[in-house]
């Protein structure tokens, strides 16, 4: 299991300026879902789509983002929304132990999301290939979502919440590279 945070992080930035104001379209499109009351039955899947365009940009540096993938996530959109609510479920338990338990129980659920999206694996065989996965250096993948969350929450804060639009993507495509390099991209794109 290899954790390279600040590699990740900073490659992350640089996919981002590539195509900043669509990673600021899609932040904006998180955001209004999330104000609305169906938020949580689409958040997974729209995750999904946002993940499957990012595997997209990794698969063909040079094409622009195209934010008509996002609703490649609704394919999956069963797998996507019990893997969303269970991941929250399980993160909540870990919460009630203490903060870390949260982070960790989210550490170890990491790749969940993308190895729907790009293996086509259903929610409970993606939850436990993260979990096999990110066990082996859970200490390490643990430390990585810290860095995330406290990064992207500083981000936020320091700018009166306006930070969103780029704390948003710089906090899910580090994810993706992670699964990039800890899975690999599947051979074959099979949200075609």
């Amino acid at each position: 299991m290899t954790v390279k945070t600040g590699e990740w992080i900073a490659e992350a930035w640089e996919l981002i300026k590539q195509d900043f104001w669509m990673h600021v379209l899609i932040a904006l499109i998180f955001a209004a879902v999330n104000g609305t009351g169906l938020g949580f039955i689409i958040i997974g899947p729209l995750m999904c789509g946002y993940v499957y365009i990012i595997i997209r940009k990794l698969r063909n540096p040079t094409a622009p983002l195209d934010i008509n993938y996002l609703s490649k996530g609704f394919d999956v959109f069963l797998d996507a929304f019990v893997a969303y609510l269970l991941i929250g479920i399980f993160a909540s338990l870990g919460l009630m132990v203490c903060i870390v338990g949260s982070i960790v129980v989210s550490a170890l659920l990491i790749f969940t999301l993308p190895l729907i999206v790009d293996r086509g694996m259903g929610f409970w065989d993606a939850i436990c290939a993260s979990w096999d996965k990110a066990k082996l250096n859970w200490f390490g993948i643990s430390l990585f979502v810290l860095v995330l969350g406290l990064l992207c929450g500083l981000i936020s804060l320091l700018t009166c919440g306006l930070g969103y639009f780029v704390a948003f993507p710089l906090a899910q495509v580090p994810i993706v590279l992670a699964y990039r390099d800890n899975f690999g991209l599947a051979e074959v794109d099979v949200a075609s």
